[in-house]
């Protein structure tokens, strides 16, 4: 295939805090590898990975991200709400940094990258005909790559899809993109295909939040709604508080939203691009919250991301993020 066939993503997965462990691994590799960024066609994140995405464009080094979530990162999360009927945070200081980042800039206007931010639209009400019609929710993209899905600002691109209910507020209806998926990386290779784009010309790196395994030792044979919302008190069960301020654990929360994305998305992706593909996610040895100030657990994701292997991932790099202009793609 010809070099400008070529279509590379770096996708950044949800995680809060531990989003510190993506980007320490990604200036890793920035170190190795300095015009990888400028090589890149699409940058994609959800959630925290959307703040690192954009971050990125609006030309922040990996290093001077790192040092955002030690930093600035730490200091919000340090300002908790712990009332579980409120906001454990306050969306709207989310999107004023955002927009002192970013200004007007619209993501469809966003010219040195092809990039891709996920949320949820929550959906609502509309007067039509004088009649209350319901609006469905539905997942959502922002996008440069299709001109009905860009014309969105992206502060309010990247604040809606770090919008996770608890830990904030709703952004205008819309809520974190785990509810579209926390890993971006097959609705990146989706849209990269739309674009005219063969599978074997896509090449992906995926950013984890870090792996942290879960499971439930009980039977569940005979659980009924509360079990499965609620939990059980079983000390072998592993199935942590999903949300915020959330008094006891519900399984089936971390089944769909931490399961599809953990597991179910790296090996759709593994399927669609085989060795083209790579995911780096660290193993966590314990449960790391997405709000955590703990110093050494902090220390710990840094640390992680910068031992991470990254051993594929420098293939990749090496073989397919060398210069070259996104050509015309075929149709």
């Amino acid at each position: 295939m010809a070099e400008s066939a070529k279509f590379t993503i770096l996708s950044f997965v949800g995680g809060g805090i531990r989003g510190l462990m993506s980007v320490s691994a990604l200036n890793k590799l920035y170190t190795l590898f300095p015009h990888m960024l400028d090589n890149t066609d699409l940058i994609a994140g959800c959630s925290t990975g959307s703040i690192i995405t954009s971050e990125l464009i609006a030309g922040k080094s990996p290093q001077e991200i790192v040092d955002m979530f030690t930093g600035p990162e730490i200091g919000f999360y340090d300002k908790m709400n712990p009332d579980p009927k409120k906001p454990a945070y306050s969306i709207e200081e989310v999107y004023l940094s955002q927009l002192a980042l970013q200004k007007d800039l619209k993501v469809k206007n966003v010219d040195w990258k092809k990039v891709l931010f996920v949320t949820f639209n929550v959906g609502g009400l509309e007067l039509k005909n004088s009649l209350q019609t319901p609006i469905p929710w539905k997942p959502v993209m922002y996008t440069n790559m299709d001109p009905d899905l860009g014309d969105v600002t992206v502060a309010k691109a990247a604040t809606s899809s770090g919008a996770m209910p608890g830990q904030l507020g709703s952004y205008e209806g819309n809520v974190d993109g785990a509810f579209f998926n926390h890993d971006p990386t097959v609705a990146a290779i989706a849209l990269a295909v739309k674009a005219g784009y063969a599978l074997e010309d896509i090449t992906a790196i995926t950013f984890g939040t870090g792996y942290m395994p879960d499971w439930i030792a009980s039977d569940t044979h005979d659980w009924g709604a509360d079990q499965w919302m609620n939990g059980v008190a079983n000390p072998f069960n592993n199935t942590p508080p999903f949300l915020m301020n959330q008094s006891r654990p519900s399984p089936v929360l971390d089944m769909c939203l931490n399961g599809t994305s953990t597991e179910l998305m790296p090996m759709i992706a593994k399927m669609l691009l085989g060795e083209r593909y790579t995911n780096i996610n660290p193993t966590l040895p314990f449960f790391i919250p997405e709000n955590t100030t703990y110093q050494p657990a902090i220390d710990l994701l840094k640390y992680k991301g910068e031992h991470a292997d990254t051993a594929h991932a420098e293939v990749l790099l090496e073989k397919y993020w060398v210069e070259h202009v996104l050509g015309p793609v075929r149709t």
